[in-house]
């Protein structure tokens, strides 16, 4: 039975939003048409710029001035809110009709849709508390007393999983994922019908993600509330949806009628789905999907997805390739081929199969023993407690190594002190104890020459690639800046080492500004910035997230270094990039021989690009081992943890437990296990005992009391094996 408009709780109907910038248009979002009924929830994903955000902020009326409604509508409970006559934007200006429209949205805004912001710190006000940011959304709108919206504003703040103290203090006070709680609790302050959550969760590692997703998913019981979620994480708006829709280049692509994107028909979204490293699924290769998506300043006739598609055909350049087909039961795809997929799946797991596993040396490049590094800890902030409470142990006794051209994974969520550790890896912070040795050799910080010759053993890419360019150098700059900062190098092919070359070396093929030029474009050539004309001319602002990416890659290698440390380095990237970043550390390994050190809080991007993992909790190793043993054995709760999280499963899916895995405290025990106040596992003697790291069988170590115990219940192997089998 066709349904209409009045059946859904939000029904956006044949929706065309252009901006204008200058003189140029900007055509976002193209015809788009989807309900949500009340109590239900959708998740929308695509990559950076298909329109996901436009189509949010439109749905709220708080799309920029230069925003226009071209076609469509959408209508809540059957009430107008967005036309070509409404606009869709938010007005601070007077005219008669602004204030008229802007009347007839006080209704909807708050009480009837609310938005969860994707930047949670940009999102509140850094100079008022987060108390008089809630109190006055009752004040304001509710016209309670000051004291009444004080006491509501503490009961929903319970109601988000946090302590009354969060009322008095400051948003830069709170962790990540506190403040993105505190964006939820402002969100259902005034009980809406609609909840729609842009990103709720980027940048936030994965167990913050999960209490999130928990959060958001609760609230949807107790509330009633329906839920748009919008992100290019797909396991995670998959688990947080009852139907999804896959959006590119501002069109709707596919609707697919449940949370499982493993029965796509769209080639986009297929190619999305192969993009992904899982943890519970053994994969040699993820597949990146090559080129770009369109910049959308011209009208596209036919599919949109065109120029990136390996089952394209003539008759998918006309105007209805871009019509939604029904395939099946409330499954919608806009494709004119409709390939089948399944055959070039076998294939495809069959060719990366074969291969995968690479040697390393045994001679290890880097070391750190009883690696130590405390701070003191300023006034005002909630930190970690220590025994002394000026200080802040951020990195404590870690002994990790890494061998010549082996991946080591270290895998910690926010706060867990890997950052840290990776700058005085990188000699960019001296330890308050302890050594770090590279290739054999102890690093004295204050011995300022020999650090700069070890500097370019070991080079660091950041996590942030908007953020660790120079705005103002060309990509031609940025990569040959090491080699300025360093003085003057050439490499030579045989011996594949740099030296420092006389300022008054020879001229033409040999003169030194001719070896930059090689050793820069070589540089480009292993990131794979290619052609070296498309690139080395621009400025950062002219390339996408995954091109800055590969430009910091290619600034850390111009040195020939032994070892990169990545920090975090696909965390900013989309779904769609990651892969191809992670295929080039790989590559990278295979062909220089280089050693990687990746820090990261996704297990599975871990499992994926490592063979061994290090797991970081408040600054200790508390798990160590070989990749898939650790993985499959794991014999710590906190990678179990980890894994659940990763996966998704419920807290509390273990029936012979009948309990959680973690809980949500966030503190830290200072005399017994770090980790007791939030293990199920724990008992009297947890909190009285600081355990060691004890080999548990190889190379497979754990800080546990239990480890034995916990590895015997086999609950990874366990949850792995119920995460592939087949879903009704």
């Amino acid at each position: 039975m066709k349904m209409s408009f009045e059946d859904y709780l939000l029904y956006v109907d044949d929706l065309s939003i252009e901006y204008t910038i200058g003189s140029t248009r900007i055509y976002a979002v193209n015809h788009l048409t989807f309900g949500v009924k009340q109590n239900e929830s959708i998740g929308v994903v695509g990559e950076s710029g298909c329109g996901k955000s436009t189509l949010a902020m439109a749905i709220a009326h708080i799309l920029p001035p230069n925003a226009r409604v071209t076609s469509g509508r959408v209508l809540f409970r059957g009430q107008v809110i967005v036309d070509s006559k409404m606009g869709a934007s938010y007005s601070i200006r007077y005219s008669a009709k602004e204030r008229k429209i802007e009347d007839q949205l006080k209704v909807i805004r708050w009480k009837g849709i609310s938005v969860v912001f994707q930047g949670a710190l940009d999102s509140l006000n850094p100079v008022h508390t987060v108390g008089t940011q809630l109190s006055d959304i009752f004040i304001y709108k509710e016209k309670m007393l000051k004291g009444e919206a004080e006491k509501k504003s503490k009961e929903l703040l319970n109601v988000v999983g946090l302590e009354n103290w969060v009322y008095d203090v400051y948003p830069h006070q709170l962790s990540g994922g506190m403040k993105q709680r505190v964006i939820i609790a402002m969100a259902i302050s005034l009980a809406p019908s609609l909840i729609i959550a842009d990103e709720p969760t980027t940048s936030l590692d994965v167990i913050t993600q999960y209490r999130i997703i928990e959060e958001l998913s609760r609230l949807r019981k107790s509330h009633g509330v329906a839920l748009i979620n919008i992100s290019h994480d797909m396991p995670l708006i998959s688990r947080l949806s009852d139907r999804l829709m896959v959006m590119y280049a501002g069109r709707i692509v596919e609707k697919l009628p449940s949370n499982n994107f493993l029965v796509n028909s769209h080639p986009y979204t297929h190619l999305l789905v192969n993009s992904i490293p899982r943890i519970e699924e053994d994969l040699s290769e993820i597949l990146p999907i090559k080129g770009a998506p369109p910049r959308l300043r011209e009208k596209i006739i036919g599919c949109p997805f065109y120029d990136r598609c390996d089952y394209r055909e003539e008759k998918c350049k006309e105007e209805s390739a871009v019509d939604l087909i029904e395939t099946s039961s409330n499954h919608h795809v806009a494709c004119a081929v409709l390939p089948d997929f399944e055959r070039a799946k076998v294939l495809e797991t069959k060719a990366n199969r074969a291969g995968n596993h690479h040697g390393f040396s045994s001679e290890p490049v880097l070391e750190a023993s009883n690696l130590t590094k405390t701070f003191e800890k300023k006034s005002g902030l909630r930190e970690i407690k220590t025994s002394n409470d000026n200080e802040i142990v951020a990195v404590d006794r870690v002994n990790l190594s890494v061998a010549e051209g082996e991946i080591v994974a270290l895998v910690g969520e926010t706060g867990s002190g890997k950052t840290t550790l990776s700058r005085l890896l990188g000699l960019l912070e001296t330890p308050s104890k302890g050594e770090v040795r590279l290739k054999g050799v102890s690093v004295e910080l204050t011995q300022r020459p020999q650090v700069k010759e070890l500097r370019r053993v070991v080079q660091t890419i950041f996590q942030d690639p908007f953020q660790s360019v120079n705005p103002r150098f060309s990509v031609y700059d940025a990569i040959a800046e090491p080699i300025k900062v360093n003085g003057k190098v050439s490499s030579t092919k045989e011996s594949n080492e740099t030296k420092v070359e006389d300022d008054n070396a020879g001229d033409g093929h040999n003169s030194p500004r001719s070896q930059l030029d090689n050793l820069v474009r070589t540089a480009m050539n292993s990131a794979e910035l290619l052609p070296h004309e498309d690139y080395i001319d621009k400025f950062p602002h002219q390339l996408s997230g995954g091109q800055r990416q590969r430009l910091c890659i290619a600034r850390g290698l111009i040195l020939n270094p032994k070892i990169l440390i990545a920090d975090e380095p696909i965390s900013m990237l989309d779904v769609s990039l990651r892969a191809g970043v992670l295929n080039l550390l790989k590559k990278l390994r295979t062909e220089r021989g280089i050693s990687i050190l990746y820090i990261t809080h996704d297990i599975a991007s871990a499992r994926y690009l490592s063979d061994r993992i290090y797991v970081m909790y408040r600054g200790e190793i508390v798990e160590t081992g070989t990749t898939e043993e650790l993985i499959k054995k794991s014999a710590h709760p906190y990678t179990i943890a980890l894994l659940l999280a990763s996966i998704g499963v419920e807290g509390s899916i273990y029936e012979k437990l009948g309990k959680r895995i973690f809980v949500q405290s966030e503190e830290s025990n200072p005399i017994g296990c770090k980790f007791a106040d939030r293990c199920q596992f724990a008992k009297d003697i947890c909190f009285e005992k600081r355990p060691e790291l004890k080999g548990i069988s190889g190379d497979h170590f754990s800080r546990c009391l239990f480890s034995e115990e916990i590895q015997g219940m086999k609950l990874t192997d366990a949850v792995l094996k119920r995460a592939v089998a087949p879903k009704n």
